[in-house]
């Protein structure tokens, strides 16, 4: 059989009065004030008429004893009736305090008097109530930092933060400094007149400026309330490092935009320069072959054409890196494209052989890029093939 566990004590919990309950210490209390000057009376009844008749009179012993019966009933209803009535605005005030932790704290209590008790009753009010607020101002600090994106102005960024700090605690202004905080000047409180608060706004390893703000001079400021303002202090820093982070991004991009620009300007300068003279140097070339055929004439024509595609090909990359590029399908056969391919490439002493069995199958592809791809394996296969035959 599981033996009981035993109740769990909090070492730091601090007991307040004697270790039985209210209402037992208040019936045990009535009973003593009715029953012992009774009982006392009594006792002395009987002494005397033992002491003056030598015996007790079993009447008035009765008699004592009936009195003492009746004081008995008597103080425990009376103390049944008076520990209800004291205990019940107790009852009112836990019950008040079970709806606070459960999250309404719109429950009041009200007890007449200026006791104990109905310090106690404006004690949980004046609890309740601050949760209230705290829980409203903390709502409007979530508001305010849902609000706030890093695409925001760093000005902008720290004046919606202000206001916001503004607004969520009651503030009659508020401004955030950016900077050393020890450079803000702090203000001793003065009864009477407003009173400064400030939060420093910090990151793990770097701190980045100071909110500082007055509140009323009737308006209480506890160490709840200071936890809450320097929790919104943390969230403004990170916004404030996010939005100087962005603003750096951004400039990076702009820089490396620019720079691509620059690089496809200088590209398409490249191509014009290079394609002029080389069109030129291929027209005189095919022109002199056309009068006077040579194999040298035509191996400069072939390479003008070779350093045309290359020039072509610079293009096609930066297009390419740009995602501008978009291929411009046409029909074409295959056979022919590659036997272009490898005359292009000018190679005399190494075989090619072309094995064609596509029997009249057309392919659709880009002209430009199919040729570029096929000299490219056509040149490793001569680069890499030691002198072997080529065959396609």
């Amino acid at each position: 059989m599981d033996r009981p566990t035993e109740r769990q004590v909090d070492p730091d919990l601090q007991r307040i009065g004697p270790r039985y309950s209210f209402r037992a210490r208040l019936t045990g209390g009535l009973l003593a004030v009715a029953v012992v000057p009774l009982a006392g009376f009594g006792l002395m009844l009987l002494t005397a008429e033992l002491v003056r008749s030598g015996g007790v009179d079993s009447t008035l012993s009765g008699l004592v004893l009936f009195s003492l019966a009746a004081a008995i009933i008597v103080a425990v209803l009376f103390a049944y009736v008076l520990s209800n009535n004291l205990t019940k605005p107790m009852r009112a005030i836990a019950r008040a305090v079970e709806r606070v932790s459960a999250g309404d704290l719109s429950v009041r209590v009200e007890v007449a008097g200026e006791d104990e008790l109905a310090a106690l009753v404006e004690s949980h009010n004046r609890l309740a109530a601050d949760l209230g607020r705290r829980n409203a101002e903390l709502g409007r600090i979530l508001l305010a930092i849902g609000e706030t994106s890093p695409r925001d102005d760093l000005e902008r960024l720290v004046a919606h933060a202000a206001s916001s700090a503004r607004s969520a605690f009651s503030m009659i202004d508020a401004v955030i400094h950016l900077g050393d905080p020890t450079s803000v000047p702090t203000r001793e409180v003065v009864p009477g007149e407003t009173r400064q608060i400030r939060a420093v706004l910090a990151l793990p390893d770097e701190r980045v400026g100071v909110l500082v703000g007055h509140l009323p001079a009737t308006r209480s400021w506890d160490r709840a309330d200071q936890d809450l303002l320097e929790l919104y202090a943390s969230e403004v820093a990170v916004a404030i490092r996010n939005a100087q982070l962005f603003g750096q991004v951004q400039e990076q991009t702009a820089r490396l935009v620019a720079l691509d620009a620059a690089k496809d300007d200088f590209l398409r300068g490249i191509s014009h320069n290079l394609q002029t003279p080389l069109t030129s140097i291929r027209a005189y070339a095919e022109q002199l072959q056309e009068e006077r055929p040579d194999r040298r004439l035509a191996i400069i024509t072939e390479q003008s054409e070779r350093l045309s595609r290359m020039v072509r090909q610079l293009l096609t990359v930066s297009r390419l890196e740009a995602g501008t590029l978009k291929p411009r399908v046409e029909v074409v056969a295959l056979g022919p494209r590659v036997r272009r391919a490898w005359e292009a490439l000018g190679v005399a002493d190494v075989p090619f052989e072309l094995d064609d069995q596509a029997a009249g199958w057309l392919a659709l592809a880009d002209p430009d890029q199919l040729d570029q791809v096929l000299w490219a394996i056509l040149d490793n296969a001569v680069k890499y093939g030691g002198g072997a035959p080529v065959r396609s």
